[in-house]
This record gives C-alpha cells, sequence and structure tokens, in this order.
C-alpha cells in the first residue's frame, strides 16, 4: 500500500482545517477529505443579501482559539459587542445587565446585598484556580458561594452565555470557571462577514476535496506503511490519518475497534433561530435569567447585513421540541425590538449540535477528555471540540487541531521538516 498522501484530515470544519494547516506548516502533504461542505458548524450562507451563521457564534479574544489562528497566519477580523447594552430579562421586566462594575451600579435586577455577591463573586472568579476544580461540577462550585437567588440567576446566565450550556450539573467547574475567564478577560468578536471568511482563510492553500464520503479507516497490511481511507470511490492511502468528523460516535464509526473513553455523555445541543431584519432593532441584547435564553444582534456589530439592516440571532440552550422552541425564540425576538413585519429572512435550525459533549466530572474534567492520540491506531490522531485538554467550542476545536495536525506530521515527514 503506497501511501499518496503523507497526512489525510476526514473533516473540514474548524479542527480538521486547523489540524490540515497545522501538518502542512510543519511540511507535509496533505488532503482533506469532506462529505459536504467545509467549514463544518462555522460555515455560513447568504440570504438576500444576509449573511447567516449556524447559530449565535462569537470568537473569544483571549480562548485558546485566538491564539492558534494567530499561529497559523490567520486573522480574525470583527468588533466587539456593546455590553452596556445589554438586558437582563427577569420576570418579564428588562434590567440592565451586570456586566462590569458600572451596570453592577445602575441595574434593578438586584438589591443591594445581592450586588455586593455578585462583586465578590467576580473577584473571586479572577483569582480561581481552574485545574483544582476538575472534581466538582460547575453546580457544585457554584452552590459554594451560596448566593441570593436573584445573584445565582445572573451567574447562571453568564454561565450560560460563556459555555454554550445550562447544564451545570454535568459540566466540570475546571471547564465552566475557566471559560467564564476567558470570557471576563477579553470578551468576544463578532467576526465581519460571518464565520465563512475564517473558514476560507484558514483553508487557503489547503487540498480540500467535498463530497466525499468516507466510510471507514484500516490500518496497512502487515510490513505496509499507512493507512488505507475507504471511501465510496474506493481507497485513498496515507502515511497518518486525522479524523475530525464530529462527536465521539462519529469518529467511532470509522475506526476499526472501539477506543475505551469511558462515559463522556451525549452531545450539547441547542435551538437556532437567525433573522435578516430592516432596520437596526434596539435594545438587541436580551440575555433571560429565567429561562436558558438569548437574543443578539450580531450585525452590527459584525458586518453580516446591508447598510440599515441587521442580523439578529436567538438561542434556546438545550433544545427540545422543535414547536416549543420556535415559540419561545419567536418571543425572544420581539424582547429585542425584533417586528415580524421588518424581517427579511429566517432561519429555524431545531437542534443543532453545539459541542460533542461536555467535560464531566466522572471523566476527570478538560484533562480527562481523550487526548488527539486515542484512537488505537498508532498512525490516526483526532480532533474536535470533545478532544484534548484545552478549552470549550471553537477554542477546543482549533486547540486540539493544532496538537493533531502537529502530531500528524511528526509521525507522516519526521522531525527534521517540522518548522520549530
Amino acid at each position: 500500500m503506497e501511501p499518496q498522501w503523507d497526512v489525510i484530515v476526514v473533516g473540514a470544519g474548524l479542527a480538521g482545517l486547523c489540524a490540515a494547516a497545522s501538518a502542512t506548516q510543519h511540511g507535509a502533504r496533505v488532503l482533506v477529505l469532506e462529505s459536504h461542505q467545509a467549514g463544518g458548524r462555522a460555515r455560513t450562507v447568504e440570504r438576500q443579501g444576509f449573511v447567516l451563521n449556524m447559530g449565535a457564534h462569537a470568537l473569544f479574544v483571549r480562548g485558546a482559539g485566538a491564539s492558534v489562528l494567530g499561529e497559523l497566519g490567520v486573522t480574525p477580523r470583527g468588533t466587539p459587542p456593546p455590553l452596556s447594552h445589554y438586558r437582563a430579562l427577569a420576570g418579564g421586566t428588562q434590567h440592565v445587565l451586570p456586566s462590569g462594575p458600572a451596570t453592577l451600579l445602575r441595574t434593578r435586577v438586584l438589591g443591594v446585598r445581592a450586588k455586593g455577591q455578585l462583586t465578590r463573586f467576580f473577584t473571586r472568579l479572577g483569582r480561581a484556580r481552574p485545574e483544582r476544580l476538575a472534581g466538582v461540577t460547575m453546580a457544585e462550585w457554584l452552590g459554594g458561594f451560596d448566593l441570593r437567588p436573584e445573584a445565582a440567576s445572573v451567574v447562571r446566565a453568564l454561565v450560560r452565555l460563556s459555555t454554550y450550556s445550562d447544564d451545570v450539573e454535568a459540566c466540570s467547574a475546571d471547564a465552566g470557571v475557566s471559560q467564564l475567564q476567558v470570557a471576563s478577560r477579553g470578551g468576544v468578536l463578532y467576526l465581519h462577514g460571518g464565520w465563512g471568511p475564517l473558514v476560507a482563510e484558514l483553508g487557503a492553500g489547503l487540498t480540500v476535496r467535498t463530497g466525499v464520503e468516507v466510510r471507514g479507516l484500516e490500518p496497512g497490511a502487515q510490513g505496509a506503511d499507512g493507512v488505507a481511507v475507504h471511501t465510496a470511490d474506493g481507497p485513498i492511502t496515507a502515511r497518518h490519518v486525522v479524523v475530525s468528523t464530529g462527536g465521539p460516535a462519529a469518529v467511532r464509526r470509522l475506526l476499526p475497534s472501539r477506543p475505551d473513553w469511558g462515559d463522556l455523555g451525549g452531545p450539547v445541543t441547542a435551538a437556532c433561530l437567525d433573522v435578516g431584519v430592516r432596520g437596526v432593532p434596539g435594545p438587541g441584547y436580551v440575555l433571560s435569567l429565567d429561562d436558558p435564553v438569548y437574543v443578539t444582534l450580531q450585525s452590527p456589530p459584525g458586518r453580516q447585513a446591508p447598510d440599515g439592516s441587521a442580523v439578529v440571532a436567538a438561542i434556546r440552550y438545550g433544545s427540545r421540541t422543535a414547536a416549543e422552541d420556535r415559540g419561545q425564540l419567536e418571543a425572544l425576538l420581539a424582547e429585542a425590538g425584533v417586528a415580524d413585519d421588518r424581517i427579511v429572512t429566517r432561519r429555524f435550525l431545531a437542534s443543532m449540535t453545539v459541542a460533542g459533549t461536555l467535560p464531566r466530572v466522572a471523566a476527570g474534567g478538560l484533562a480527562g477528555r481523550p487526548a488527539v492520540t486515542a484512537t488505537g491506531m498508532p498512525a490516526v490522531t483526532m480532533a474536535g471540540d470533545w478532544v484534548g485538554p484545552v478549552g470549550l467550542l471553537a477554542d477546543a476545536a482549533l486547540a486540539s487541531g493544532r496538537a493533531a495536525g502537529r502530531e500528524a506530521a511528526r509521525r507522516a515527514v519526521g522531525s527534521s521538516k517540522m518548522v520549530p
């Protein structure tokens, strides 16, 4: 089996494109295979002049993903949302969202004692050592603050906002706390043009074949080198393969033997409603303290809409049925100032996978997630937002992609060709 490529990457989402770019940067000849379109959950669509992400998307400025992109020469371009415009929805009434000292003083959603508790919470958050918290859940960690109900509801809403999940009983505190710290220290960017330009820049110069269904992997015969990647059109061979096809179940389907990763839990889901609107609605940003829902004006500040128009994203963290989630998100759009007769285009995603899994206490938190090499095949690594010890969401996808791509290049071409 003569390898045709040094590295084949299966899957062209953020993790796969990052793995391919990293392996290429380190001297490997790389082919990317994708059954659908490049970009995965980071791809965009254009409808009537409006660019829609796959639900609400933001890049954490101080997250691991931004650092990885910088190493690859990719420069995200965007603008942070105005936190001072955010509103907290509690009991059917909107209030200023306490997102910093100034808004904490102004808001009426909290009483004096609750404001003091929230101030102390943020002080302790900044000093927390997440690596020491892998043995407790976010619910247990938050319970240790003995917050008044109104303060607890604000903190839990901020956890949802930064982790894209409301499951504090399952999420390990090392993951949740580190994500809160990343969000509070640097904030986020809403990317100009949505995430499509970032995907295009990340994939620039790569050989990507779309519409290719990969059915499985097979190690080389005795004495042979490489891995056979079985597709509908026959096998393609490589010295090393990176699998980045989604969550644990999708990766397991391609491997010849089932790796023992333990109980990783199910995927994190969300219901998403994205709309293009004539005019710019106000307030535009509403975070519910009573339910796991949020609506955000993505453009402006990000440039995804025609002049004088806007793109608004509403999300429910944890999808239920399409009918009840869509109805709730439609009502939330109205809270953000979106009039139904101003909507030009809309798209509803009833149950989008936000992440392959959450880091869980039983599995060891972030450090207990499967390593990029935990495939059971020496010539196969993997990447995804549930792989490796770094970060959540896009940060985890990009960090594991870098690690998997570097390891693939090291094994495929040797350290002599690798860029220091």
